[in-house]
């Protein structure tokens, strides 16, 4: 089935479009409860008056804690529908995290859902909101009874969501996302990875714009079926995409690693996936051999949350040497470029900044005009502190973030191009390159790995791995591997806390 034209307005309308067009279309499976779109829509609806009942009214924010699931479903576009603003948070936040978002966005109403192994999830929420109403969100069955169609007075220019960027330097920022942005680049990753309804796998935590724009509507805006699973397991997935018959399934590098390290990977039928997308950073090329032997066709995207999380996809059919050293090409629907310090374009090969502009944009980091107006220059292009370089076939290669290049001894090096050479050796699983304060060189290289299960390697050893790829002053002056890599709520890598030293 075609998408809707004109494309719906807001996030919830694409569900009301496939409510009339498709009814008994399954719309989300959670657990043992499937709801059709005619269910979830009528759900949305029950959802949209009980919370009228507590006085939410347009421009509100709806915050709510719980996994990925029905719950959180209904809450994002039950505020959609009503003109309010979503605010995820993550259940593993700490009280001081919690305090923080919710003193950042002031929301109406906080509501939560149960979460696995997180029992004193509403306790904790309870002392971190203060004055803010802290209530579970009605079940399906709490909902039923007589109810009036609800239709958002929200705009595609209004703003639909708070994300919380990962905080690597400061406190988190909460990024304005508007409607027509997370709408436009889920259309371009339906049409990019789709081209028709699919049943996606949707387990990012709910605060995430991967588990809001990538893995939600995304297969909202074609009429797919969202799967969840509450919290990622390697062999559950592998279960879950044999057991539902998967189609889609996007996740970042180390959810990848993980499932591809698997005892059960290969054990599993995952026949079913036609999709395979690795968004958040590069995987390791015996990662991605793994995930060739499914069959299904794997893409690379690129993104952040400031530009509602994907720019860039590689081609259908693109060979390995592009999946793992490139982020593919920029989406033509959205305005990117490539630019110098001083605003110039760069030349083909050429390193500059990747900045992006007009609709694919936040709107503003909320309550936070300095960080607003700091993040963009002055004719309104964004900065993502990515800095890349355009190659002759039009893939765009990462070289690194602005703030994370090396400056050793007067050369630079960027993290990326060392991490590929040391996660080419055959035992190295994971890795992060920084740089270290150095009398000497100004700064000196460092990276810390991890292994994949049972392989082990010394520093000598990823010492005369790297001499036949990189010059001596990007091989690193020390390898430290540790049993496993701190990571960030969302799965990824926690890049600030290995540049901190925090290795445990």
């Amino acid at each position: 089935m075609p998408l809707p034209t004109p494309h719906p307005k807001t996030l919830d309308a694409f569900t009301s479009h496939y409510a009339a067009a498709t009814p008994e279309a399954e719309a989300a499976v959670d657990g043992s409860l499937r709801l059709s779109y005619a269910t979830l829509n009528l759900l949305i609806d029950f959802l949209c008056a009980w919370l009228d009942e507590k006085g939410i009214r347009r421009g509100d924010r709806v915050a709510i804690a719980a996994a990925p699931g029905i719950p959180y479903l209904m809450t994002l576009l039950a505020a959609s529908r009503l003109g309010a603003i979503y605010v995820g948070v993550n259940p593993r936040y700490s009280e001081s995290e919690i305090a923080h978002v919710l003193a950042v966005t002031k929301p109406a109403i906080l509501l939560h859902a149960p979460v696995p192994r997180e029992q004193d999830l509403a306790s904790r929420l309870s002392r971190a909101a203060g004055d803010i109403p802290v209530l579970p969100v009605p079940t399906a069955e709490g909902l039923a009874g007589q109810v009036a169609t609800h239709h958002s007075p929200a705009q595609p220019d209004d703003v639909a969501v708070i994300v919380f960027t990962s905080g690597s330097t400061g406190k988190p920022k909460g990024a304005a996302l508007h409607h027509g942005g997370l709408i436009g680049a889920a259309t371009g990753q339906h049409e990019h990875l789709d081209g028709e309804a699919r049943r996606y796998i949707s387990n990012l935590p709910i605060n995430h714009v991967g588990a809001i724009m990538n893995n939600t509507m995304a297969c909202v805006v074609g009429g797919g079926t969202l799967v969840f699973q509450p919290k990622f397991s390697p062999s559950e997935v592998m279960e879950l995409i044999e057991r539902e018959r998967i189609q889609t399934w996007l996740q970042v590098p180390a959810m990848f690693t993980m499932v591809a390290n698997h005892d059960d990977f290969g054990r599993r039928d995952l026949s079913s996936l036609r999709s395979i997308c690795i968004g958040g950073g590069a995987v390791s090329a015996p990662t991605l051999a793994r995930l060739r032997e499914t069959g299904a066709e794997v893409f690379v995207e690129y993104g952040q949350t400031e530009v509602m999380s994907s720019l860039s996809y590689s081609d259908p059919g693109a060979p390995d040497e592009v999946l793992l050293n490139t982020i593919g090409r920029f989406d033509p629907r959205f305005e990117t470029r490539i630019a110098r310090a001083d605003g110039t374009l760069c030349e083909e090969g050429e390193v500059g900044e990747i900045q992006a502009r007009g609709d694919c944009v936040l709107r503003s980091y909320w309550g936070d005009d300095a960080a607003t107006s700091e993040a963009f220059t002055a004719e309104g292009w964004l900065h993502t502190g990515d800095l890349a370089f355009l190659r002759p076939d039009g893939n765009v290669t990462i070289k690194g973030r602005l703030r994370e290049m090396i400056k050793s001894g007067g050369y630079n090096v960027y993290p990326r191009e060392v991490e590929v050479a040391i996660e080419s050796h055959p035992a190295v699983a994971e890795v992060v390159v920084y740089g270290v304060a150095d009398e000497v060189y100004g700064e000196a290289v460092h990276c810390a790995l991890e292994c994949k299960p049972g392989a082990s390697v010394t520093g000598d050893e990823l010492k005369a791995h790297c001499a036949g790829s990189l010059a001596n002053y990007k091989i690193p002056k020390l390898f430290a591997v540790v049993p496993a890599l701190p990571r960030l709520s969302n799965g990824k890598l926690d890049r600030a806390a290995v540049c901190n030293g925090e290795l445990g």
